[in-house]
């Protein structure tokens, strides 16, 4: 086999890099995409952290960045439906686990031999290595696509691509000069003659091979299952020098084949293909979310694709309930309380009250939640679920106060909100919790009041949790949900936020019950002279 030193030139394909995040041009400030100021106040930090796990791939940019239409929600839902077939998910599963594992492996090696000065051809062998193992894996990618017949548009694009890749000249060409090369360097064969401190690499002529003789000579001494004393340190820096010299004295026999080994290092440096390194990074966004929910779906609790619209603000998630929370609760072990939540006609706001510590943040933070996966082209939690595609989420939670501006505390929360209201569009989502709670409670009905029928003119959509009764009946655009409390012990909260009028009423009465100070009690106790002292 003859071997040229000279990288053979080859004809540059140029390959529209195609996404399966984004159907068609993939933002370019996407990458700069800063965590949202929402994101903590909804527990959604959490989350993405969770999800995210050890980010090689630097993924929290795509759930940073919400979808700005229905068409761009539906396909990305349609690859995560494809991806929630087993026999997709295998397939992908492989891809990503062998496309890292050969990047990986070379990189990790390239920085090791750097690190303990390691010789030039290890890494081109390691780099050879990487680039066979990536052909082979995009070709069964190619292959097993066509096999279990994907229906999302990401995935479609995808195969059309690669069909075409797998069989352009730069593809062909590459894999089979690295088929090629593989083949030639496992065939060489060479001697070594130790003397004393010298070592001496030569041709390999036909001499006698003595290692089975000697394995075989001491053979008949092993008795019984022994261990192996070798060192297995991949840091040996002894072992490492050996064999590079050696290697290196190896390629001086064979110089043809190591020039043309050089040659196709020089020449495929970079040779993953846009496409390719692009769904391996953008296959992560599907299956770490996928594996995120997977405890909540085994555990009982049902997430599902929520119809998108941006004209229809009449919304309905059933038996939802917090991400961040619920994926804390089934680690634990712990049920996790679901609600359902409506909105129809000239509704607009939920107006949450009810005892504290009763679920009312935590379905206020699920609301929220719902709209940000929703626009990511997520599935959300709950089931029949239709949602608006908002453009924007604002919330205002309890904020310790800011010394540097010189303000109160109310103040700042003024502040807050006017630069919000002065940004938000009808098509926004308001997410408050318990504003105006360091001022009096006249106060606090007067403001929240005013910044609900903000909202409302704006014809925006809402969530408000508050103490204050009065703000359920504000007008036509806000609805009343009230958290429960065990009818057997008011003390007790079941996390059930029920659509219901809120009067104040049937919590006090619950209390009252609970210490016998209800007007009942009272006067029985009273009238037969129970109560008195």
């Amino acid at each position: 086999m003859t071997f040229s030193s000279e990288a053979p030139s080859s004809p540059a394909l140029v390959y529209f890099a195609h996404s399966i995040l984004f159907d068609g041009q993939v933002p370019a400030d996407v990458e700069q995409c800063p965590q949202p100021r929402f994101f903590v106040d909804l527990n959604l930090d959490q989350v993405v952290a969770a999800v995210t796990g050890k980010d090689a791939y630097t993924l929290a940019p795509f759930f940073y960045s919400p979808l700005g239409d229905v068409d761009a929600v539906r396909y990305r839902q349609g690859v995560f439906l494809d991806l929630e077939r087993s026999e997709v998910r295998d397939l992908v599963g492989a891809f990503e686990a062998r496309t890292l594992v050969a990047n990986f492996t070379y990189r990790t090696r390239q920085m090791r031999s750097e690190r303990n000065d390691s010789g030039h051809y290890h890494r081109a062998l390691w780099f050879l290595d990487a680039v066979d193992q990536y052909c082979q894996t995009v070709i069964a990618l190619t292959k097993g696509l066509g096999e279990v017949g994907v229906g999302s548009r990401g995935l479609l694009g995808l195969h059309d691509h690669l069909k075409v890749y797998v069989v352009s000249a730069p593809f062909t060409g590459m894999h089979a000069e690295a088929c090629r090369l593989r083949e030639a360097i496992a065939a060489v064969n060479y001697c070594v003659l130790i003397k004393g401190d010298r070592v001496t690499v030569g041709h390999y002529d036909d001499q006698v091979d003595y290692s089975e003789q000697v394995v075989g000579t001491f053979e008949r001494f092993q008795q019984g299952a022994v261990s192996d004393y070798r060192d297995t340190r991949p840091d040996w820096k002894e072992e490492d020098f050996a064999e590079l010299a050696v290697l290196a004295m190896v390629a001086k026999l064979y110089p043809d084949l190591f020039a043309a080994l050089d040659a196709f290092c020089q020449q495929h440096t970079d040779y993953m293909d846009a496409t390719v390194a692009r769904a391996d990074r953008e296959f992560q966004f599907y299956l770490s979310y996928l594996d995120y929910i997977w405890p909540l779906r085994n555990a009982g609790l049902q997430v599902s694709y929520p119809c998108v619209s941006t004209v229809s603000k009449d919304e309905q998630a059933l038996a939802t309930f917090d991400l961040a929370l619920a994926a804390q609760l089934v680690r634990n072990g712990t049920q996790v309380v679901c609600n359902d939540i409506t909105l129809s006609g000239q509704e607009r706001v939920l107006v949450i009250s009810g005892p504290n510590n009763g679920g009312k943040t935590t379905l206020a933070r699920a609301v929220g939640q719902l709209h940000h996966f929703a626009r990511l082209g997520c599935p959300v939690p709950g089931r029949e679920v239709r949602l608006f595609l908002c453009d924007q989420i604002f919330t205002h939670f309890e904020k310790e106060e800011d010394i540097t501006t010189l303000a109160g505390k109310l103040q700042d929360e003024l502040n807050r909100l006017h630069a919000d209201l002065a940004l938000a569009t009808p098509a926004s989502l308001f997410v408050l919790n318990e504003v105006f709670n360091s001022t009096t409670v006249a106060d606090a009905e007067y403001l929240s009041s005013k910044i609900l029928q903000r909202v409302s003119e704006l014809d925006a959509l809402g969530v408000c949790v508050t103490f204050l009764d009065e703000l359920s009946t504000l007008n036509q655009k806000t609805v009343s949900m009230v958290s429960q409390v065990d009818p057997r012990d008011p003390a007790v909260r079941t996390h059930k936020v029920i659509r219901i009028v809120a009067d104040g009423r049937a919590y006090a009465h619950a209390i009252a019950d609970k210490y016998g100070l209800t007007y009942e009690r009272i006067t029985t106790e009273h009238d037969t002279g129970l109560g008195a002292s």
